[in-house]
């Protein structure tokens, strides 16, 4: 396992669960706002992204297998969670498997079971990938490797068909660069992070919601297309001790441009 550290290095540790795609550079442009609030952001390559070693099989709770082991190594006894998007589900893994060592849970963008919560407002193009994908996983990762070769890149493929108001956070050329630099390491030796992502999001999670039990904040842009507003209302209203904040008129990219706020609810 790979990972990356940001922030204070003794301050409060905070395990961030990156998207999908995503590596251990994803939380970088943030440096400066968690060392102001005495922050140590713990970001891992998840089995398959970076330098990480792919798992095969992996379920989305196996996750929390690897930041029990990557807490253990770092003498963390406990910690908080950051879940971003497809990091969503994996911090939800860590907060009921390992429940005694979670402070508290931020979930942003966050993805939930799509047969639970429906993908109402998803934009089409990721409905039919995530369709392909569970009907026929090979022509989906083939739909896959093509879709990011023909854009150029993963970065060309997420932000080429983004709505508007996404594609506006990236006219800051520093946070798009530092993003862009995210997604290249995450898919630099291949493709296995993204697909053992995929499998494990299709597959039961085997995540047991009722086990979750520290104060947990969710945020969500109401025009998302990537993890629509109803899967941040699905976990509000099926997780206990959580919390809903739409932001309005807002995508899956907001809180790019909002991490203080997130941060805040993690300085206690």
């Amino acid at each position: 396992m790979t990972w990356c550290e940001y922030g204070d290095t003794g301050g409060r540790p905070i395990i961030y669960c990156h998207g999908m795609p995503g590596s251990r550079l994803e939380h970088a442009y943030a440096d400066a706002l968690a060392r102001g609030r005495c922050q140590r952001i713990i970001v891992p390559d998840r089995p398959g992204y970076g330098g990480s070693t792919p798992w095969s099989g992996r379920s989305v709770a196996d996750y929390a297998d690897d930041a029990a082991a990557l807490l253990d190594h770092l003498d963390l006894e406990t910690c908080d969670v950051i879940g971003f998007s497809g990091g969503g589900p994996h911090a939800l893994a860590c907060a009921t498997r390992m429940s005694e060592r979670v402070g508290r849970l931020a979930l942003v963008s966050s993805w939930a079971p799509f047969e639970l919560a429906g993908t109402d407002g998803m934009a089409e193009a990721f409905q039919q990938l995530w369709e392909l994908a569970a009907s026929d996983f090979a022509a989906f990762s083939d739909t896959l490797t093509d879709a990011i070769e023909a854009s150029g890149g993963a970065y060309g493929m997420l932000l080429g068909g983004a709505i508007p108001v996404d594609q506006a956070i990236f006219e800051d050329e520093a946070l798009a660069a530092a993003y862009r630099r995210n997604l290249e390491e995450a898919v630099s030796h291949g493709l296995d992070g993204m697909l053992g992502d995929a499998r494990a999001m299709i597959a039961d999670w085997q995540v047991d919601l009722d086990r979750l039990s520290c104060p947990t904040r969710i945020w969500h842009g109401t025009l998302d297309p990537n993890a629509p507003i109803v899967m941040g209302r699905w976990l509000q209203s099926t997780l206990k001790h959580a919390e809903l904040t739409e932001w309005p008129d807002a995508g899956h990219f907001a809180s790019f441009q909002r991490w203080g706020e997130v941060l805040d609810f993690l300085e206690y």
